[in-house]
Parts: structure tokens; sequence; C-alpha cells
């Protein structure tokens, strides 16, 4: 009876200090540690990635990195977009056309949801492109069309609503232009690995 009385307090005391210890956690945010762990994760997949970028043979995996380095973050975190931008230049300079469309509307999808309106805008014009390249006219009106009522925000200025415009309006006819389109858009491969 006695032994049943000394487990018995100490399982009340050790619940009254870890309720102690949750009051005072409140004032912290909760989950620092993973958090810390998925943003290491997801720097070295981008850095594996990077590593990768003078193979073209390798750029689909590249590609595949930088994707499951967007995806190991929240849904909507800022972050994604680097991932999923990255992975849809190097899975169209791999031929990957379809991934290449699905990752840049992964990342103008991201960007509208954080409220960056403009790149939301351009990165729908980008997936246009790419709908171009893959000769994919109802994905392209779907995409041109996203950005042109993105372009109504109130949010953009005069000039950023005529730049993203202009870009609809001189949209790339084929696959080559589109390479072109790109690499004026964010460089050729060679200079985001010097960049990074």
């Amino acid at each position: 009876m006695m032994r049943k009385r000394t487990i018995l307090g100490g399982a009340v005391m050790i619940a009254g200090l870890a309720g102690a210890s949750v009051a005072q956690a409140q004032d912290r945010p909760m989950y620092e540690l993973p958090a810390i762990e998925v943003n290491v994760l997801q720097t070295g997949l981008h850095q594996q990635a990077i590593d990768l970028y003078e193979l073209p043979e390798r750029w689909g995996e590249a590609a595949d990195l930088h994707r499951q380095a967007a995806e190991n973050l929240q849904k909507n975190d800022a972050g994604q977009f680097f991932g999923y931008s990255r992975a849809a230049l190097l899975y169209f300079h791999a031929g990957e056309l379809a991934a290449a469309r699905r990752s840049m509307e992964d990342a103008a999808e991201v960007a509208e949801a954080t409220g960056d309106v403009l790149t939301a805008a351009n990165a729908f014009v980008d997936a246009a492109f790419i709908a171009v390249a893959e000769d994919y006219d109802g994905k392209q009106r779907e995409f041109v069309g996203e950005a042109r009522e993105l372009i109504e925000s109130p949010v953009l200025s005069v000039e950023d609503r005529a730049a993203v415009l202009a870009r609809i309006e001189g949209a790339p006819a084929g696959a080559a232009s589109v390479r072109v389109a790109l690499n004026v858009r964010f460089g050729s491969l060679e200079t985001l690995a010097l960049a990074d």
C-alpha cells in the first residue's frame, strides 16, 4: 500500500511539473527543432541539386531534388517558390515539359498564396511559355488568363502591369524561343549555378 501511494504521489508530482512546463512553453514558438531540421534538409537538397547543374544528363535528377525540397516545406511556404521554379527550369532544359509546366504552375500558386502578386503573374506567364513549348494550347490559355486576372490587382503599379502584359503579348512561338525567353528571364543554368 505504501508503495502504491509513493508511485501515485510521484506520478502526480510529474504531472504537475509537466503542466508547469507546458505553461512556460506556451510563450515560445512550438516545433522549433523540426523547423530547423526541415530547413537544413531543404538547403541540403537544394545544394545537391545545384551541384548537378554542370551535368546535363542529370538535370532531371536535380529538378527532382529541388521539387522534393519544396515539398518538404509546409504548403504555401514562401520558400517553396525557389524549389518549384528551379525544378521547372531544370525539367524544361531536360526535355521533361509536362513536369516543367506543373512545377512552374506550383511556383505560381505558391507566390499567389503568399501574396506576391507580381511574382505569381510572371510565373503563370512562364508556365504559359512552357505550355507553348509543350504545344498544350489549353494550358497556355489558362495560365495567360490567370496572369491577366492577377495583374488587375490594385497592389501592382502601372509599370508592373505593363511589363507582364508585354511578356504575354511577346509570347514565344515554339520550344526554341521559349528556351531563349526563360534564359533571358532567369539566366542559363550555368549562370544560376554561379549565382548560388
